[in-house]
């Protein structure tokens, strides 16, 4: 449900977790269902309202998660991320 994501990525930022970031990597969302008074916001908005005060670059829709092509990111190691060129590079 889209009011539980706002709810989790605002805890995130309360909690001080976005605020260090060199930029945030978003998986897929899959399946979303809304309240039956509509929630009025995406997960992509819900996310950039929250950590666009961070000025930091945000990829949406990484195949990362509950999917069957999966390319789940290893903690740990150096990630690049250039969302003007639509280029998630990940370095092991």
């Amino acid at each position: 449900m889209l009011y539980a994501i706002d709810r989790m990525i605002r805890a995130l930022d309360r909690a001080g977790k976005l605020a260090h970031l060199k930029g945030l990597i978003v998986g897929g969302f899959t399946e979303l269902k809304d309240n039956d008074i509509p929630f009025g916001f995406s997960v992509k908005e819900i996310i950039h309202d929250v950590v666009k005060k961070y000025g930091y670059p945000v990829a949406f829709n990484f195949p990362a998660g509950h999917i069957q092509d999966n390319c789940a990111l290893k903690l740990g190691d150096e990630i690049r991320v250039d969302t003007n060129q639509r280029l998630v590079h990940v370095k092991q």
